[in-house]
């Protein structure tokens, strides 16, 4: 499983288990949807979850990939929980989700508040170790 496909993967996992949208063309959101974005959230968006690679690691002999994805959470504007309750969704959704669609194992590894942003948006970051087996070359 290439890159791009884990974190497709986990944006599919995440709009297929929860009342999120994910619009891999880029069509845009409505303000009552949590959109999902690959990569960074659109500034505009006031709820959403981005979902950014940025480790990889590759055991040729076993055949172990692990993959590190930071997702991205911003919350609705004034509410001091947005993010949070974001964040409690995903983890509820990917904490322990095994063999699905190619997955082997993804856990939380880091949780980062991030604060408030310029529009009163709070925002946190969260980290998860996707495990692959039966890497391809």
């Amino acid at each position: 499983m290439d890159d791009s496909t884990v974190v497709i993967t986990l944006a599919e996992q995440l709009a297929a288990r929860t009342t999120w949208v994910w619009r891999p063309t880029g069509a845009a959101y409505t303000p009552d949807e949590v959109g999902i974005f690959y990569g960074p959230i659109g500034e505009t968006i006031d709820q959403g979850v981005g979902l950014t690679l940025y480790n990889t690691t590759d055991d040729i002999p076993t055949g172990l990939a692990e993959r590190r994805i930071q997702l991205h959470y911003r919350g609705d504007p004034g509410n001091p929980k947005g993010a949070d309750d974001l964040a409690q969704v995903a983890f509820g959704v990917l904490h322990g989700l095994s063999r699905v669609a190619g997955l082997n194992l993804v856990r939380r590894t880091l949780v980062a508040p991030l604060g408030t942003d310029g529009n009163g948006r709070q925002e946190r970051a969260d980290s998860y170790l996707i495990t692959i087996d039966n890497l391809e070359a």
